[in-house]
This record gives C-alpha cells, structure tokens and sequence, in this order.
C-alpha cells in the first residue's frame, strides 16, 4: 500500500463537478490538509478526460451527474481506462441502490455520498490517497442491502450460500482483496479468507478468477462487469 506521509510531492487532486459551489467548497477543504493539492477541475467527462491526460492527477474526487446528460452516470470503465494510475473516489448525491450497484459493477471505486460530513470526507480522502479503497457506512449498507435481496441461492450439491458469504463473492468478483472487504463489510481479513475458502468449496471453483463469470450468471453484477483475467487484481 502507498504511504501518503513518506511522499515528498504532495497529492495531486482534480475535481469533477459542474457544481461551481461545491468545488470551491471542496478545493478549500482538500487544499488546507496537509499532503494534498488540488491541480485542476472539471466540469463535464470530456473535460475531466482531457484534465486527466494533462495532469495525471494521484486522486480524482468525481461526481456521476454531469451536464449535459444530467440523467446518465459518467461512463466509469471508460474514464477507468484514461485515467487508470488514478485513485477515483466517488462523491456523489445520486447513490441509490441501483447507482452504487452499476458502480460497483464497473470496477473497485471508492465512494461516498454528499450528506457525508467533512471530516469523513477527510478520513475517505486520505484511505484513498494511500491506495485504499473506502466505502463509507451508509455504502456499505447499501451494498449489504444488494446481497441481501439476493441471499439463500442454491448451488452444487444443494448447499446454499449464506448472506455474508454472498457479500464476499460480489466483492471478491470485483477484484477487491480481503482487506478492502473486510473494510467494506466489517470483517478481519482472516474472516474474509474463511468465507472466501467455503464458497469456493461450495460453489465447486478452485481459482477467484472464476467467481466473477459465476456472480454475473447469479445475478449478483452486472455480466459487463466480469473482468478479464489479465486486468485483476491479486486477491489477498
């Protein structure tokens, strides 16, 4: 993991956001922590690619909505493409359930939503700095939410995967290792790893690689968010 503190440059941040306020807002905030400097805005994702290119910025703080398609979400595995020596967290208003799960289908984005207090704002801003991923309380629960509608699926030889060891399987699909779910889900590492080795048994794989192609036929992501095998992440 990145040490943000044994950094002798600061942090460089560019912000997406059409919101003028609120990037002022923020600019201020991300600006008087120390570490951190914010090198550039933008407003749409045409910009926010262009920026990207420009500045190779360390973090991006990004919005989903942006003029002019105000009802479309900013095409994540795309701008994940440009701007991929990028950590993205994602600060938005628009965190439904059924936003967070498109999201979360387009790769291991950090997000957090806009009622979110500063100082959480803070404490997301520097976990993603340091090459973390962060989901605050509220996404967690989202996402707890997600795997819950799904729970008690039947698979080889009649056993049923529990709630939680859904949970692990979706995040585990997306490329996040145990100690991001562990993060995400409130669990140790070593928690992660036992669910991890049951509902493989019980699924029947040998390798994670697998897991993402089985949670799409379930149901769980998106079929569009199984990754390529050369594109993971190591699991740890």
């Amino acid at each position: 993991m990145e040490d943000t503190s044994l950094r002798r440059t600061p942090v460089r941040v560019i912000i997406v956001d059409d919101h003028i306020l609120f990037k002022e807002l923020i600019t201020g905030v991300v600006n008087d922590m120390e570490g951190m400097s914010v090198v550039g805005w933008a407003q749409t994702e045409a910009e926010a690619v262009q920026l990207c290119q420009r500045e190779k910025p360390d973090v991006i703080i990004l919005d989903l909505l942006l003029r002019p398609s105000s009802s479309e979400i900013i095409a994540l595995p795309r701008f994940r493409q440009v701007c991929h020596d990028a950590h993205v967290l994602i600060f938005s208003g628009n965190l439904t359930p059924a936003t967070v799960r498109r999201v979360m289908a387009a790769g291991a984005f950090s997000l957090i939503g806009k009622s979110a207090t500063l100082e959480e704002f803070r404490d997301a801003l520097r976990e993603v700095a340091a090459g973390r991923t962060y989901f605050s309380a509220e996404i967690s629960a989202t996402i707890r939410g997600l795997v819950a509608t799904a729970r008690g699926r039947q698979v080889g030889g009649g056993q049923r995967l529990t709630e939680r060891e859904e949970a692990v399987l979706v995040h585990l699909a997306r490329g996040l290792s145990s100690k991001e779910i562990g993060a995400a889900l409130g669990l140790s590492p070593h928690t992660v790893a036992n669910h991890r080795n049951r509902l493989m048994r019980k699924i029947g794989l040998h390798r994670v690689a697998q897991l993402s192609v089985y949670a799409a036929r379930q149901g769980l992501i998106e079929p569009d968010a199984v990754a390529k095998p050369a594109a993971r992440r190591r699991v740890s």
